[in-house]
């Protein structure tokens, strides 16, 4: 255990290289919650124009059935639908700053502090995909796309809230947050 806040510092640098790249090599793996909560939620038709959540090698393609309309300069082909990719490692990272966070601080119970890090902040990195897919597809889609979706202008404004809470402040904060908690008497 570190015995200086300086050593806690270094060990930190220390663990960063190999945790994000385990990390990065392991996101796919560790993205399987986030995929069966997302098509769950399409599956129970939530919201109602998600047809399926696919996940990719980093992330996850929202397939719906909305049609993207018409813009002026852009031809789609009639049977056209919306979709959105979102690379969910930018919303994920928090799960390596905790880890390295916790492997520094050496605790006697680190494995088990990573395996309840990892589960506290999964609900996060979930709402953090799901506003980012929304976002893409009703907010930046244009207004065809917006008026297929039927959605009231609070719903839409609800979606940029999210969309800037989830992934502006939670992915750090919320993994500092669960490894102050895990590590209460460390600190």
């Amino acid at each position: 255990m570190p015995s200086t806040i300086g050593r806690f510092f270094l060990r930190i640098l220390a663990w960063v290289p190999p945790v994000f790249l385990a990390w990065y090599v392991l996101v796919p793996l560790l993205h399987w919650p986030i995929r069966w909560f997302l098509s769950g939620m399409a599956l129970l038709g939530v919201p109602e124009f998600v047809t399926s959540v696919q996940q990719t090698l980093h992330g996850f393609e929202f397939l719906t059935n909305l049609a993207p309309g018409v813009t002026p300069g852009q031809v789609f082909r009639a049977d056209a639908k919306v979709s959105s990719e979102v690379d969910a490692r930018l919303y994920s990272y928090g799960t390596a700053l905790m880890a390295a966070l916790t492997l520094a601080a050496w605790h006697p119970q680190r494995w088990r502090n990573l395996w309840y890090g990892w589960l506290a902040l999964l609900p996060f990195q979930m709402l953090a995909v799901f506003a980012v897919g929304m976002k893409q597809i009703l907010l930046n889609s244009g207004p065809a796309v917006r008026e297929q979706a039927a959605w009231a202008q609070w719903q839409l404004e609800t979606i940029a809230y999210l969309y800037q809470f989830s992934t502006l402040i939670m992915p750090p904060v919320t993994a500092l947050a669960v490894w102050f908690v895990l590590h209460r008497k460390f600190v």
